[in-house]
C-alpha cells in the first residue's frame, strides 16, 4: 500500500465508513481496513458515474443548451479576419502593395506576381 495523501472525512462520513465495515463483519465474515473499502467505494462509483453525481447534491451535468450558453459567455472573439490580416502582414511584409517574399504583391483583391 502506498499513501497518496490525505482526505478529511466529516464525522457522519467517517461514523458512515466504520458502520459499513461492522455490517461486512457481521454479513460476511471480513473485515477489510477502511482504505481498502474507501478504494472499493471509489472504483464502484467510477463504474456507476451517473449515481455518483445524483448522489452529489445539486450537481448534475449542463444540458447542451447550458453549455452553449456558458461558452458563449466565455468565450473570447479573437476575430479570424484580424488573425488573417496580422499573418499577411508578417508574410508579405505590411499592408497593401508591398512587394515581398518571392516577388509577389499584396492587395486587397489578393496575391499577384510582380511583373
Amino acid at each position: 500500500m502506498s499513501s497518496a495523501g490525505t482526505v478529511r472525512l466529516t464525522r457522519e462520513a467517517r461514523a458512515l465508513l466504520e458502520k459499513l465495515q461492522a455490517s461486512l463483519v457481521l454479513e460476511h465474515g471480513v473485515k477489510p481496513p477502511l482504505y481498502a473499502i474507501v478504494e472499493a467505494a471509489l472504483r464502484l462509483a467510477w463504474r456507476r458515474r451517473s449515481e455518483l453525481l445524483a448522489e452529489l447534491e445539486g450537481w448534475r451535468p449542463l444540458s447542451r443548451e447550458e453549455a452553449e450558453r456558458l461558452l458563449e459567455e466565455h468565450v473570447v472573439d479573437i476575430g479570424e479576419t484580424d488573425a488573417a490580416r496580422d499573418h499577411d502582414e508578417v508574410i508579405y511584409g505590411g499592408g497593401g502593395g508591398v512587394v515581398g517574399a518571392g516577388g509577389y504583391e499584396r492587395h486587397s483583391g489578393g496575391v499577384e506576381r510582380e511583373g
